[in-house]
């Protein structure tokens, strides 16, 4: 959990009516649909079922990895096989063991600014200097990484990897574009950078599978980079299960690591469910759902930010996952708006805990659009534009 807790957790004396805007997880309504119950109830009743209550295999059921080799060659072009991807426990278990295993205390993570509040906490509980390179509307600059690269010789100072989130980004929903995710896959092979590619919207794209970028793994052919993906925006979070892609020799520097070895593979019996899930077709089915179901609060979000919002704030125009990024006008500082807006029912997380630098974010604010109900939404934004413009 972040220290931060009021990027995405339900802040302390939030009342049954307060409009939340605030935390980044799927509609409530999508997480047990009755095809995932039944789901559940032939697995138990079934042989395998009572085996996945057992330890597991360390790299993970083999059934989920088999679809996942399926659905990520089918979209990216490659031709992984099973020996390239572990199951973890979400994408926090796969950040966490990317940061013991292949960082050393001391050394420089470069992430952008803003990033992932929770990713941020687990390099700093592993001792790692965090450097942020600053982003627009295109994602992140890569005129700003050779930049910090350039800085960080002079120091003399080692780079254990570059974490970025470049589709449909959180905090901003930015996606990063093409012609820069190739320039900084050339500037991070020239230099010797391993970069950590936490993907865990790429799903939620609007335009579905047709309109998905290119990965920074298929760019760089599986060299020196690590893939995240994860079924906790898509299916359940609370079934924690998520992916990770890598080269053979590098899964297996995970699969071997103590805890894995130790606990067996992550979460078994989830795992089988979404393999089973996934195998009957019913996942892609119902990501076809939560996108059009996205798409339209992110449009309803859009188009209330252009009817009430005054001329001096901006946001950003995702095209998937669940975010929005808002810059106040001069003189708003976000930590104070947040408490203004709470007390006015609507909860938002600042800008503050996404930025390495908290000042960096003090005029900014994020709004999850996934979580609220329609009218909410148009009702929620309506209220912090009249905050604004008061």
């Amino acid at each position: 959990m972040s220290t931060n807790i009021d990027v995405e957790s339900a802040p302390q004396g939030t009342g049954a009516n307060t409009i939340s805007l605030l935390l980044g997880h799927p509609d409530p309504s999508t997480l047990m649909k009755p095809d995932l119950q039944t789901t559940i109830q032939q697995l138990l009743s079934q042989p395998q079922g009572l085996k996945a209550l057992q330890y597991g295999s360390e790299q993970g059921a083999p059934t989920l990895i088999r679809f996942l080799v399926e659905k990520i060659n089918r979209e990216q072009g490659l031709a992984i096989g099973a020996a390239n991807i572990m199951i973890v426990g979400g994408s926090t278990h796969a950040v966490d063991m990317i940061a013991r295993l292949y960082a050393n205390e001391g050394d420089v993570v470069l992430v952008e600014a803003p990033s992932y509040t929770d990713s941020l906490h687990i390099f700093r509980d592993h001792g790692l200097e965090l450097r942020g390179l600053p982003m627009d509307e295109q994602g992140l600059i890569p005129a700003e990484l050779v930049r910090q690269i350039t800085r960080l010789k002079a120091e003399g100072k080692r780079i254990a990897f570059m974490y970025t989130i470049p589709t449909f980004h959180n905090p901003t929903g930015v996606t990063l574009t093409e012609e820069r995710k190739r320039m900084i896959a050339r500037i991070a092979q020239a230099n010797g950078i391993r970069i950590v590619e936490d993907d865990v919207y790429r799903d939620l794209a609007f335009d579905g599978e047709a309109m998905l970028p290119t990965t920074f793994y298929a760019l760089m052919q599986g060299e020196n980079v690590f893939s995240i993906g994860s079924f906790s925006k898509t299916l359940a979070p609370g079934l924690r299960v998520g992916w990770l892609v890598g080269k053979a020799g590098e899964i297996e520097n995970f699969v071997n690591c103590g805890t894995t070895q130790m606990g067996g593979g992550a979460n078994p019996f989830a795992a089988q469910i979404v393999a089973e899930y996934c195998r009957s077709g019913q996942w892609t089915a119902h990501v076809e759902q939560l996108r059009s179901l996205y798409q339209r609060r992110c449009e309803t979000t859009l188009a209330a930010l252009k009817h009430y919002m005054p001329s001096t704030v901006h946001w950003t125009h995702p095209t998937g996952g669940f975010f929005i990024w808002l810059t106040l006008p001069q003189g708003f500082v976000a930590a104070d708006f947040k408490k203004t807006a709470l007390a006015h029912g609507v909860a938002v997380a600042s800008g503050a805990g996404f930025f390495v630098h908290p000042d960096d974010g003090k005029r900014c604010i994020r709004l999850a659009f996934s979580f609220a109900a329609l009218p909410d939404i148009e009702r929620g934004v309506q209220i912090l534009g009249g905050l604004l413009s008061g």
